[in-house]
């Protein structure tokens, strides 16, 4: 069973339960990442994302940034890494 799909703002299936609880797949072309969701009732939408350019370095403070949001976090890797899930 298909629904519509979800806008990109929504934090919610159409039956109520949060995005983070969808499963997700994800999809990269060198030009654009898909994420795929399918949620518990049936629904199922599709997050369009630009591709992260792989050619242009990490800097130091990038690197100590991943380091400072890692020392406490607990919880599911979409939040960590900011994706529109919670």
């Amino acid at each position: 069973m298909q629904t519509p799909r979800l806008d990109s703002d929504e934090v919610r299936c159409s039956c109520g339960r949060p995005m983070a609880e969808a499963t997700t797949v994800t999809f990269s072309t060198a030009r654009v990442r898909y994420l795929f969701r399918r949620c518990e009732c049936g629904g199922e939408w599709t997050e369009r994302q630009p591709v992260v350019d792989r050619t242009i370095p990490v800097t130091s403070d990038e690197i100590l940034d991943v380091h400072a949001r890692l020392s406490d976090f607990e919880g599911p890797l979409d939040e960590l890494l900011g994706l529109k899930s919670a």
